[in-house]
């Protein structure tokens, strides 16, 4: 392959400005340069079964949500985890399995990269292998600037690209996320969080919302989407559910954070209110009737599960009207 050819590449690479983008882009990239490479992303996640207290980490194919695999049950990705080194191995058909582990700043892994080839040793081999760690390197880069550094969840420029892709995606799709199969948008707000900063310190604080956020990660379902929104506020949308469902796993979120214990601090408790989406959904009025049954919530006793549809038809809210025009809603 000419040089200039490789430069091409390079740039059509580093100009992606999200994850979704670059993993589609590479995928077309090794289509049009290489022959027969098949590319697999997998994003690392906790989960655990239902009634198990007990956690798996599974790996979730970015681009098939639906294609799981327990970590502990594939060899070859799990010696790539348990590494955290690039490996090699031998797969079906005489190919080479390459794995390429995605290592943050604090020496977590958040997603492990795999591709087969059948090429020999040499410079194809070569090229696509030097390819591939520039791509797991810009990967890694577009990663971080999605998540919170302190709780290692989603950030607020994570949720505006989710809110901006189901805003304006004219034709739904599974492979990008844009499917509209969330059910219902909460935000959730740690109650009296301003007098654990004030009475016990910032680093305690900060603590406390690290411990938030894994509390919450903990017992969500491992589609549903967590986001640090900012300071002590958090957003979950949650996935294919109806009402009753949505409330049923919003309430254990609150249940969690209220029967755990934070150092210093004894008990803490969370207030959420949530709305419910649909494919017509504008999110702006979605996410601005969630607010409105949080700060019904704040001043009714805190450490509540509420939903605006319910308040509403309880006549204790007054509707919020739909806002017209633009969906940008975020800052």
């Amino acid at each position: 392959m000419k040089i200039q050819n490789i430069f091409t590449l390079l740039k059509r690479l580093t100009k992606q400005t999200s994850v979704k983008e670059l993993v589609n882009e590479l995928t077309e990239l090794l289509i049009e340069n290489f022959s027969g490479v098949q590319l697999t992303v997998y994003e690392l996640q906790a989960t655990r079964e239902e009634g198990s207290k007990v956690q798996r980490l599974v790996c979730i194919d970015c681009l098939n949500p639906e294609d799981v695999i327990i970590l502990d049950d594939d060899k070859d990705l799990n010696d790539a985890y348990v590494n955290a080194h690039e490996t090699t191995s031998s797969c079906e058909l005489k190919k080479i399995k390459l794995i390429f582990p995605v290592v943050l700043y604090d020496k977590s892994i958040s997603h492990l990269i795999t591709i087969k080839h059948s090429y020999p040793d040499g410079s194809g081999a070569d090229l696509l292998i030097g390819l591939m760690q520039i791509f797991t390197d810009i990967f890694r880069s577009l990663h971080e600037k999605g998540y919170d550094p302190l709780t290692r969840i989603l950030n607020r420029q994570a949720f505006d690209q989710v809110a901006s892709d189901l805003s304006y995606a004219d034709t739904p799709s599974h492979n990008t996320g844009t499917d509209r199969s969330f059910k219902a948008i909460a935000i959730l707000d740690i109650d009296k969080f301003k007098l654990i900063n004030d009475n016990y310190g910032h680093a305690i604080g900060d603590e406390t919302l690290v411990l938030f956020a894994q509390t919450i990660r903990s017992v969500l379902r491992q589609n549903d989407l967590f986001f640090r929104y900012g300071g002590e506020e958090f957003v979950v949308l949650v996935k294919e559910a109806h009402s009753e469902q949505a409330l049923t796993a919003l309430e254990r979120c609150r249940a969690a954070v209220e029967a755990r214990r934070f150092p210093q601090v004894g008990q803490v408790t969370v207030s959420i209110g949530y709305a419910e989406l649909d494919s017509k959904s504008q999110l702006a009025s979605v996410l601005s009737k969630a607010d409105k049954a949080l700060y019904y919530i704040k001043n009714n006793g805190r450490n509540q599960v509420q939903s605006y549809e319910h308040l509403l038809n309880e006549g204790l809210l007054e509707e919020v009207k739909s806002i017209e025009g633009s969906a940008d809603f975020w800052d």
